[in-house]
């Protein structure tokens, strides 16, 4: 009976553990970015519902989508994003995967220019090998945003992004990624905008998602998003990003489903 009460309080004590590793990830990573402005007169609250879903073609390929609704009351807009074609993901080892495709963004603002995004992007994403059951990986990408505005063609215009995120999934149980369970993410980002020269944007995101079953996961994430607009300037705490995140992965016949699904982001 003593053995079973200490396993069960070995189980909280590790779950409570991982909890605070993601707590303490954003925290221990800011110190690397110059000086945030914690406040500014208005901080926009941004609200997102997404559906990301994948099919694995094989045991190594996957093929996935990515929907969303975007809404900034503060700023009246209204945002759509739409997975076109597709996103290809290729899963070299437990290491290493490699994604490429595109999506557009449409957005619909009701005090400017209606816009859409055309975004094709290319990444790698590597995961650092470990015995506890957790995901950590540094996720790389390459963006290519080219802006059309149909009312004023004058406005068009291309961006080249570069984005970095180093982030950690960690299980809230001992049935590490199994059904009905629970686990926490948190990760750290920042992007580089070549034509500016400098990063211009950051973001933390704390988040927890659970586990349906082996097809389904919903994910509550809250991010943090810094910006700045010259390389002289700290980064300012302009928005607040509400996220509720469902994937779903597309049932095989052959394929069973895939562990850790991959995730598409704004």
């Amino acid at each position: 009976m003593r053995r079973i009460f200490d396993s069960a309080f070995t189980d909280k004590r590790r779950s409570f553990k991982y909890f605070l590793i993601s707590c303490i990830l954003p925290i221990a990573i800011s110190p690397l970015m110059p000086n945030v402005a914690m406040a500014q007169e208005e901080i926009n609250n941004e609200y997102r519902v997404t559906f990301v879903p994948t099919y694995p073609v094989s045991k190594k390929i996957f093929l996935t989508t990515y929907l969303g609704y975007v809404n900034i009351p503060n700023l009246k807009q209204v945002n759509y994003y739409v997975g076109a074609p597709l996103l290809v993901t290729y899963r070299i080892n437990p290491i290493v995967e490699v994604m490429a495709g595109a999506f557009l963004v449409v957005s619909r603002p009701k005090e400017g220019l209606d816009n859409t995004e055309v975004r094709p992007l290319a990444g790698v994403k590597v995961y650092l090998p470990n015995d506890y059951h957790l995901n950590i990986y540094n996720w790389t990408r390459y963006e290519y945003r080219s802006f059309h505005y149909a009312d004023d063609e004058s406005l068009d215009n291309v961006k080249n992004r570069l984005r970095n995120r180093i982030g950690i999934e960690l299980p809230l149980s001992k049935n590490a990624w199994q059904p009905k369970t629970l686990y926490a993410l948190t990760d750290f980002e920042f992007f580089y905008t070549f034509e500016k020269g400098y990063f211009d944007r950051f973001r933390e995101r704390l988040g927890l998602g659970y586990i349906i079953d082996p097809h389904w996961r919903v994910e509550l994430i809250y991010h943090i998003q810094m910006k700045r607009d010259s390389e002289d300037l700290n980064p300012v705490w302009t928005d607040n990003i509400w996220r509720l995140n469902i994937k779903w992965t597309i049932p095989h016949v052959k394929h069973g489903p895939i562990s850790h699904p991959p995730d598409v982001e704004d």
